[in-house]
């Protein structure tokens, strides 16, 4: 099925011309992104395309084709090099082709047709595996390969294939490209070049698109880089593809925006343009539909969701495709509504150095709020508790709780007796007297401590970059590192294990990586068999609130585990019960649990030592905070990294009337927090060295206070007061909600905001309800 879908695609496509021609937009603020992506030197130049159904409603070039030699404007008809959209543009389409033609099974093992791959070993490895990237081979083919050309280099690539991971089986790669497109060759007697050709560009009108471009094209053509002392400018940028004589499954071919626009609406319109059929409905539906793969989701060649379509696929609707390209190419499209965004730009030219991260963010969350409104605003909820409400702090100690940990040092390990374990833990995992748990599981009787683990910030939580694999110095264990190279424990790491045994104190708030660590333990340890202990620990933000929009769920990534709100009220042992539960994973897991924690408590009520979880969080208010201030982080915003007060004072160089900007929040009236004006500078982080102008948080009353509430409010009211200097769209990152990022981008109200970020509140409650641990 077509993802949300449930209506037809044939209903969209006699719904939307009345739909569309109700409205026409002002599409300035796109104009003001390409101009200051081409100010700021990300990109020289750049052509947007923006159409629903047949309608073009955004169509401009802006900037300079060429900056060397000779300065040259960038036009409309400007012929890209659009690097990894030959993927599917050409290779994708051409192997659906071939599947209409029944000359190709998608499920038949790639060995059916090319005989290098024919071997018992490969037989999992079909045609459908290489299109969704999950079929093991590297990433770039090695050289060797390139060397020999193809079909001499055929046999190097199958030797090169690898099972992938059962858990995180998603890995983007030319080379399966490269090998789909000696598939194109074989099966069909054509190259891919000659069979796209015939099959679509050419009957589709698209006169512009080719692989090679002949040298009459050259003026019209955007140069890349220099290679060997010449501007490549109508030859391929990619060096394998050059390799390949410039016609290769992963990148080589060039066009234009408006001949992407038409082979976008041919497959927006079902696969047909006018009366001719390109490819079958079946096809069309087959390449839209969803092929999860660990944190990735991609269909037939397309990416839906992936950490490669972040800026473009988190601001339109859930089940839409698209693609990016090395030279700063990309196509998004919501197959429901008809609608495409095309950008193309060269930015690579002249040096290499360019980036359209950014651009690609600010388009798609300007078309995505302007086209994708929510058709209703949700019904105003209760507040953001449970049901059983939030009792009043004094934030002093009620009584002093027994953690996990705590908890197994009186029934002297018992649980663990005969166990060979790794370790989970960092600088948080220590018991009620502050003795760090490494140590007392080192001397415990009758458990083997073989392997530790540390996560993000490393074992001792001072380390703000990549951590590196060590050694634990008062034990000499190994201590391998799960924010490095390796995010997940592997084979190696895990080997001789039979029990992996988690021990951290989070902070309370979804995208604080700690929880997708515990994530990917779960299911490596599935994987590999081995039984999950997880030591209890509180919620520091009591057990209490619930607040903020649950994550979509098909935009999983690091800081995005599983869709729960931002605030979930959970404590890591009742989140790891309902990740293993709502995703299935069949393993062993025992959650050890708190012994006299009651919901209503805050950390500072529980008896137990505050210990830093991270560099940046250094009491209980600024873990609060961080569950809204940290939503703006992402942004251009200093939110107080590299000060004395990190997440209590939020500033920028362009913050000029900080006084201002206090007075517009507090007259919000938000419960539990006031704003003060502000001056300072960072001696670390963003704008670091900087005097900035901004606000202080102060709160006044922390179980009023809703802090994604206050993030959402603040982020509102920096874009009315600077919107041409708030970064806005950024806010997604770490909001992951689709319905509540537009609402923010258009202008809704605050009300209609709060709304929108509450909206599934309700809905969670009742999945967390038999998950809870503590009641």
């Amino acid at each position: 099925m077509l993802r949300r879908a449930a209506a037809p695609l044939a209903a969209f496509l006699l719904l939307l011309p009345a739909a569309a021609a109700a409205q026409s937009f002002d599409w300035s603020d796109l104009d003001r992104a390409a101009r200051e992506s081409v100010a700021g030197g990300d990109t020289p130049g750049v052509v947007i395309l923006v159409g629903q159904g047949n309608r073009v409603l955004y169509r401009k070039a802006l900037g300079s084709r060429a900056v060397t030699p000779a300065v040259e404007p960038m036009t409309t008809d400007t012929i890209f090099d659009i690097a990894s959209l030959t993927k599917v543009v050409a290779t994708t389409p051409a192997i659906l082709g071939l599947v209409d033609d029944r000359k190709l099974d998608l499920d038949a093992p790639l060995g059916r047709y090319l005989k290098e791959f024919h071997a018992a070993q490969l037989g999992w490895l079909t045609v459908r595996r290489v299109l969704t990237h999950t079929a093991g081979f590297a990433d770039l083919p090695s050289s060797e390969a390139m060397a020999k050309g193809l079909p001499d280099g055929m046999r190097l690539l199958a030797s090169g294939v690898s099972a992938p991971s059962p858990t995180a089986p998603f890995r983007y790669s030319d080379t399966g490209f490269i090998v789909l497109a000696e598939l194109v060759r074989r099966v069909s007697g054509e190259s891919l070049d000659s069979f796209t050709r015939k099959r679509f560009y050419r009957p589709l009108g698209m006169r512009e698109t080719t692989f090679n471009p002949p040298a009459d094209w050259r003026a019209r053509i955007a140069p890349t880089e220099v290679f060997q002392g010449r501007m490549l400018r109508g030859v391929v940028h990619d060096p394998r593809a050059r390799q390949l004589h410039g016609v290769a499954g992963h990148a080589g071919l060039f066009s234009t925006a408006d001949d992407l626009g038409r082979f976008c609406r041919m497959l927006l319109g079902d696969g047909m343009d006018g009366s001719r059929r390109y490819l079958s409905s079946a096809s069309v539906h087959a390449m839209f539909a969803p092929n999860g793969a660990g944190e990735a989701t991609r269909g037939l060649g397309w990416d839906m969701a992936s950490g490669y379509s972040r800026t473009l696929g988190s601001f339109f609707p859930l089940g839409s495709v698209g693609h990016t390209g090395f030279t700063g190419t990309s196509i998004w499209m919501d197959p429901p509504t008809r609608t495409y965004a095309i950008i193309l730009t060269n930015r690579v030219h002249p040096a290499g150095k360019g980036s359209v991260l950014e651009l690609r963010r600010r388009v798609s969350a300007i078309v995505g709020a302007r086209l994708f409104p929510p058709s209703t605003v949700p019904a105003a909820g209760e507040d953001a508790t449970s049901p059983a409400g939030a009792a009043k702090a004094d934030g002093l100690p009620r009584i002093k709780i027994r953690t996990g940990l705590d908890v197994l040092e009186i029934e002297d390990w018992a649980p663990l007796k005969g166990r060979v374990i790794g370790l989970v833990t960092n600088q948080t995992g220590v018991d009620g007297e502050g003795r760090r748990g490494i140590e007392l599981l080192a001397k415990a009787g009758g458990v083997r401590l073989q392997a530790v683990f540390s996560p993000e910030h490393g074992l001792d939580g001072v380390l703000d970059a990549r951590v590196p694999h060590g050694t634990h110095p008062a034990t000499g264990l190994t201590v391998w590192s799960l924010y490095g190279n390796d995010r997940r424990p592997t084979a190696s790491m895990l080997h001789g294990l039979d029990t992996l045994v988690f021990d951290i104190q989070d902070v309370g708030v979804r995208f604080y990586t700690y929880l997708t660590t515990l994530v990917y333990i779960l299911e490596e340890a599935a994987h590999h068999r081995i039984s999950v202990v997880v030591l209890d620990r509180p919620n520091p933000l009591t057990g209490v609130i619930v607040e903020g929009p649950v994550m979509d769920a098909d935009l999983r990534s690091f800081t995005a585990p599983h869709p729960i709100p931002v605030r979930s009220g959970m404590t890591l042992g009742e989140f790891a019960t309902m990740v293993a539960g709502e995703r299935k994973i069949p393993l062993k897991l025992t959650v050890v649990p708190l012994e006299q924690w009651e919901r209503s408590m805050w950390f500072d009520q529980t008896g137990l030592p505050w210990v830093n979880p991270s560099p940046n969080i250094r009491s209980l208010t600024q873990a609060l905070l961080y569950a809204g201030v940290g939503l703006l982080e992402a942004t251009n915003l200093s939110v107080g990294r590299g000060t004395a007060t990190p997440f209590e004072v939020v500033g920028a160089p362009w913050i000029t009337d900080p006084g201002g900007l206090a007075d517009a929040l507090n007259a919000v009236a938000m419960p539990g927090v006031t704003f003060q004006p502000v001056n300072f500078q960072p001696d670390a982080s963003v704008y670091a060295g900087q005097m900035l102008g901004g606000v202080r948080l102060v709160v006044t009353d922390r179980d009023a206070l809703r802090p994604v509430t206050v993030g959402l409010t603040m982020g509102r009211t920096l874009l009315e007061r600077y919107p041409r200097q708030f970064r806005a769209a950024s806010i997604q990152n770490l909001l992951v909600n689709r319905s509540t990022i537009w609402a923010l981008l258009r202008g809704d109200s605050l009300a209609r905001l709060k709304q929108w970020a509450e909206a599934d509140r309700a809905s969670f409650l009742q999945r967390r309800a038999s998950y809870l641990i503590y009641k």
